[in-house]
């Protein structure tokens, strides 16, 4: 029988379908199956929160855990959220997103957690209050949640500094976070020459020895590395759709407006239920990248889009029409 591609797999990456089978991960979570769940993540990813959401929903409330872990973790995350559930008045968007329950209702990746190990993994970081229990960051690394594992990792070293030097050994371990173990390493004086042989490790452009050093890449290193660097491969799949007349200006732009964005996680929610590479080439995924908090303040809001338009006036535009949309 054939099964019928999500519609937003009617766009080729290398020749490949974006949504190509995961074998490995095929029943990862419960319910990530169901054709009416295959089809509203579809429509998800195309940036269709009318068309998906309410989907979602519905199937939550009939124990789809695949379901409730889209909604528990969209709730909470505004990059993830389109203009229409953004523009929702609160208790529409209540009503949608979360359980009933409470005076505001409880969060559906709560009721995931009952007997999925994901879920259970993503409560026990949200209840941690900055002091990450270990085995929560390895849980993520068994699941194969990279994404997750960075978070954690940089929660943890806002609440227990010590803690992230657990994990510097580990094959698993983000090269993008390094930064975290050199600053729990350095107190300890011993660890200065390791210190020192990671960094002269790295490419010229990575901007992790700045936070050492205190001295920033030289522009040309810089440029090198954002044209091949792993963390921020999402930016420059944006600028390759939305900038194709000069990518690297817009991949620059973007860092005006996300000074840290090795910082911040591009890849995918979560990905037992859609690669990092299918998130790369969605429409969600690369809108995204436009959907970060911007200051509440309209002045200095103002003054931020005008930095990110004068560095490259595509991304500039881009940004600014997203942020309309948001009604922000």
């Amino acid at each position: 029988m054939a099964i019928a591609l999500p519609k937003f797999c009617t766009v080729l990456v290398f020749g490949l379908c974006a949504l190509a089978p995961r074998p490995a991960a095929a029943d990862a979570i419960a319910g990530q199956t169901d054709p009416r769940f295959e089809l509203a993540m579809a429509d998800w990813l195309d940036d269709d929160d009318a068309a998906s959401l309410p989907v979602f929903a519905a199937l939550a409330a009939e124990d789809n855990r695949a379901a409730q872990v889209m909604l528990g973790l969209i709730e909470v995350e505004t990059r993830l959220h389109g203009p229409w559930l953004a523009r929702l008045p609160r208790p529409e968007r209540r009503a949608l997103m979360r359980q009933p329950g409470g005076l505001s209702g409880r969060s559906w990746m709560e009721a995931a957690a009952a007997d999925t190990p994901l879920a259970a993994a993503w409560m026990a970081l949200r209840n941690a209050g900055g002091k990450v229990d270990p085995a929560t960051v390895r849980a993520f690394a068994a699941l194969g949640e990279p994404r997750a594992v960075g978070m954690s990792l940089v929660t943890m070293s806002l609440g227990d500094r010590a803690g992230v030097a657990l994990f510097a050994d580990e094959p698993w371990y983000p090269p993008s976070l390094r930064f975290l173990v050199w600053r729990d390493w350095a107190r300890d004086p011993a660890m200065a020459p390791r210190i020192a042989a990671e960094i002269a490790a790295l490419p010229p452009g990575d901007p992790q020895p700045a936070t050492q050093t205190g001295e920033p890449a030289a522009a040309a290193d810089r440029a090198a590395w954002m044209a091949e660097a792993a963390p921020i491969a999402l930016m420059r799949s944006f600028c390759a759709a939305a900038c194709p007349a000069d990518p690297p200006s817009c991949v620059a732009a973007a860092f005006v407006f996300d000074e840290n964005p090795e910082l911040q996680d591009f890849g995918s929610p979560v990905e037992a239920l859609v690669s990092s590479d299918a998130w790369h080439a969605s429409a969600r995924g690369r809108a995204s990248v436009l959907r970060r908090p911007l200051p509440a303040d309209a002045g200095l809001r103002q003054h931020l889009l005008a930095r990110v338009a004068a560095r490259d006036a595509c991304f500039g535009s881009a940004l600014a029409a997203s942020t309309a949309q948001f009604g922000r």
